[in-house]
């Protein structure tokens, strides 16, 4: 099974000939209190940009009735704090675009007595869920964010730079095949605008 150390080794391996990460939770090396202070950033920065299948759930979020939006929408719905990024209200083939997220809210003009239906990632801490090539993937993010502290070479940081977006979608490619392909017609504008572009992900 891997551990935070194992991932954070990864990421240095990444940089060359860096030393080694021992003990993150309670650090003492220098590379331990780098990977330490980047850890948690660069794990949500992956979850949120490569949408894995493990960190995907549903659940129905509840109405904030001392929430007002001051126009526009008629509800608002607590935004969960272990969310990283809304996928999507609803089922996937129902489509529905006609939110926004606000405050820390969902707003919309639809109330649902049980509670709103979203699909989100998920902050998924729990490494035994990690699959290998979301590690190997992860470890990427990880040595460009420790990079320039701990490298001081700008052309390394370059390189993982360059690198960073093939692995991005080699992974994609992967994780993508576990999900029954829907056809739905999206256009350009709202893929960008969605932020999910260069790398576009079915929901």
């Amino acid at each position: 099974m891997n551990s935070k150390e194992e991932i954070c080794n990864l990421a240095l391996s990444r940089l060359g000939d860096m030393g080694s990460c021992e003990n993150i939770d309670n650090p003492s090396k220098q590379t331990e209190i780098v990977c330490a202070k980047w850890y948690d950033v660069s794990r949500k920065t992956a979850l949120r940009q490569l949408m894995p299948s493990f960190a995907k759930k549903r659940r129905r979020w509840a109405l904030d009735a001392s929430y007002e939006p001051a126009f526009g929408y008629e509800y608002a719905y607590m935004y969960h704090h272990d969310c990283l990024k809304v996928i999507g209200v609803g089922n996937l083939y129902e489509q529905r675009n006609d939110y926004a997220i606000e405050d820390g809210h969902i707003l919309i003009n639809e109330k649902f007595e049980d509670g709103l239906p979203v699909r989100f990632i998920y902050d998924e801490k729990d490494i035994s869920k990690f699959t290998d090539d979301f590690v190997s993937c992860f470890s990427w993010f990880l040595a460009k964010d420790i990079c320039q502290e701990l490298k001081e070479n700008p052309q390394t940081l370059q390189m993982i730079e360059s690198l960073l977006p093939q692995k991005i979608m080699e992974f994609c490619s992967v994780d993508s095949q576990e999900n029954k392909p829907i056809r739905i017609s999206r256009s350009s504008l709202m893929a960008r605008r969605a932020g999910m572009v260069p790398f576009s992900r079915k929901a």
